[in-house]
């Protein structure tokens, strides 16, 4: 886990939510941090823009272009986590 935090750290340097932060670490860590860290759910977050990042979060639901199922699960579940509390 501290790997994909140092990572995070470097390619999304700004202080976020914990909600969002603990939503983008789960999301890193099962996608990488390459990818990650060139994803437009980061490009949201570096402009600091919560809600448009935590919508992201529910397009990474496809293996080898086809959708799979727990990954939507997991999905639903970081796009709750990220957006609760935020306004």
């Amino acid at each position: 886990m501290l790997n994909v935090e140092r990572r995070l750290a470097a390619c999304a340097p700004v202080e976020m939510p914990p909600r969002v932060y603990d939503a983008l670490v789960s999301f890193t860590f099962n996608v990488g941090a390459g990818a990650a860290c060139r994803s437009t759910l980061v490009s949201f977050i570096k402009r600091k823009q919560w809600p448009q990042a935590c919508g992201q979060l529910t397009r990474w639901v496809y293996v080898n272009g086809v959708k799979n199922a727990g990954l939507e699960n997991r999905r639903v579940r970081e796009k709750a986590w990220c957006m609760k509390g935020l306004p």
